[in-house]
């Protein structure tokens, strides 16, 4: 069996997990805007301070989950994938600045996919 993702296609096999977030299109604009605003800017225009994060979190059925983040710090805010098993970190992405889309992480030979999607 194959199924589509992301013009990839992967065979269903048990080396391969996915998971969708879905979040809305309100606050996925928001998430946006903050992404395009300096530290200073979210904290006078939101109250955020540094170190404070956005946090969505899929969960995988082996009991892994995976954390997508946006970090407010005092230069430009910043996205990352950190994947968890009880609460340990097993391994996250080098930062970046898109928070929709596709996360992929892998672990012990298995590979971990999060779709961060707007709701419909």
């Amino acid at each position: 069996m194959l199924f589509v993702l992301k013009q990839k296609f992967y065979k269903k096999e048990k080396n391969i997990m996915v998971q969708t977030i879905k979040i809305s299109r309100e606050e996925m604009n928001f998430i946006n805007n903050l992404l395009n605003l300096s530290g200073d800017e979210i904290y006078q225009k939101y109250g955020y301070k540094r170190d404070e994060t956005i946090i969505h979190t899929a969960k995988f059925s082996n009991g892994i989950e995976a954390d997508i983040k946006l970090v407010i710090c005092e230069e430009s805010p910043y996205t990352e994938g950190v994947l968890l098993h009880d609460g340990y970190e097993l391994t996250c992405t080098d930062p970046d600045d898109t928070y929709d889309g596709e996360w992929d992480f892998e672990v012990n030979g298995v590979k971990y996919i999060v779709l961060v999607e707007v709701e419909n």
